[in-house]
């Protein structure tokens, strides 16, 4: 294996941990920096990225810790490339060796030939670390790299639960597929995928997901192309779920890029009318393609859910599905940037949005139609505090989420934790309108 995708892993990661904190999401960047390479390399390089993303606070920890001197700014290349190299150590079952080798050869790469020395030393002390004996001295939000402000809010809003949410966020994510109910039952679908040796186990709360024993590339699952599966986190298969709708209802998808849950919406209602709509023009591709791999229809069109003025018709919607804007701190351990990249100063905004979102949309629904809200996220002020304010504000709304949606007791709504099960951390609240 050539040293271009440890080059290139150091590059992305530029762009996506600028000291500022607001640089580019990890996935938009490996997108656009791992073309050029080989199967087998796009592999090492997709797991330095997220690898070193996921433990980034450890790692930062144990080397500032090395140094005698802190790294001068215009050294964040080599920095970048040393946290690359502690990652494989800790992390990987590549030979100890070949990484030690590998560095010192990469900084030069990198024109700072003088720190050739220092990766062959940080990294053959890293190599003789007890790390597990190391990280259990470790304050939780250094052991399990979470900023400070969101470790925080976790304990005020989890209390002892929060432990767990932590470790969680390290884990590595299952891939979770949703059944196309217009193609094939699960059972089905199990077995297809059985018959192509891929290991995997219906999931025990939506009723067409399937949750592989290992990650494979979708173009190794059995009809997928011809839209038979689509890649769908099982908590985010069930807001649709829950949706209940006459069959030739009148549907919106209010957030809905990438399209995941247009899809779902559209194979359990295909002859509803829906509506795909999102504010993103250049995402709203993603939903039309999503559409047409699946071989189903729904009206995209862009617009801003907050302000339906430009975009209503006029006419009632018997259900409305909200996956709103959110913090996603309850998928860190698929998107581990996100704990890099948001502020504790961000909420406030986004909590605003969600409310305006909610307040906007809500007049557009047909008495006795329903509000589903969604939002991948495990803080209360945007899932339970949000729709407890909401439901104080709007007085025909009625909170008819059924009660065995979440796995711990919240104000309102359903709340799924990520680290009770293989799904990711979700919110959902199905709203009523009398």
């Amino acid at each position: 294996m050539s040293g271009q995708p440890r080059l290139i892993a150091v590059r992305t990661l530029m762009d996506v941990l600028p000291g500022d904190g607001h640089g580019r999401s990890l996935r938009e960047a490996l997108a656009h920096h791992r073309q050029p390479l080989e199967a087998a390399d796009r592999g090492l390089l997709t797991d330095l990225c997220f690898g070193v993303c996921r433990h980034y606070r450890l790692l930062e920890h144990w080397l500032d810790q090395q140094l005698q001197k802190p790294l001068k700014a215009s050294a964040r290349p080599v920095r970048l490339a040393l946290l690359c190299g502690l990652y494989e150590l800790w992390f990987t079952e590549r030979a100890a060796h070949a990484i030690v080798n590998a560095y010192p050869d990469l900084c030069r790469t990198l024109n700072a030939p003088w720190a050739a020395g220092l990766a062959n030393a940080v990294l053959r002390k890293a190599g003789r670390l007890d790390l597990a004996a190391w990280r259990a001295t470790l304050p939780v939000p250094i052991r399990c790299s979470l900023p400070d402000w969101l470790w925080q809010q976790w304990q005020q809003d989890w209390g002892e639960r929060a432990s767990a949410l932590a470790e969680a966020s390290l884990n590595e994510p299952p891939m979770t597929l949703r059944v196309n109910r217009l193609q094939q039952d699960r059972d089905t679908a199990l077995a297809r995928l059985a018959n192509a040796g891929i290991a995997a186990s219906p999931g025990p709360r939506a009723p067409f997901a399937i949750t592989l024993a290992h990650a494979v590339p979708v173009q190794r699952l059995p009809g997928f192309e011809q839209g038979t599966l689509s890649v769908q986190d099982e908590s985010a298969q069930l807001p649709a779920e829950l949706i209940d709708a006459p069959a030739t209802g009148r549907l919106l998808d209010a957030c809905a890029a990438p399209g995941g849950k247009t899809g779902q919406l559209a194979e359990r209602f295909p002859e509803a009318s829906l509506l795909a709509l999102d504010n993103d023009a250049h995402r709203l591709q993603r939903v039309r393609e999503n559409l047409t791999r699946l071989g189903l229809h729904a009206d995209v069109q862009q617009g801003d859910a907050s302000d339906p003025a430009p975009w209503w018709d006029g006419t009632p919607f018997d259900v409305i599905l909200l996956d709103a804007p959110c913090s996603a701190t309850g998928i860190l351990r698929r998107q581990p940037d996100v704990k890099w990249h948001r502020r504790a100063a961000d909420l406030p905004a986004l909590v605003g949005l969600q409310a305006r979102m909610l307040d906007a949309l809500w007049p557009l629904i047909r008495p006795g139609g329903l509000l589903v809200y969604a939002t991948c996220s495990l803080l209360d002020q945007e899932n339970a505090a949000q729709i407890s304010a909401f439901l104080a504000r709007q007085g025909d709304a009625q909170d008819d989420t059924p009660p065995d949606t979440g796995d711990v007791p919240v104000t309102a709504g359903a709340q799924l934790l990520s680290g009770t099960g293989q799904h990711d951390g979700f919110y959902i609240a199905r709203l009523r309108k009398h």
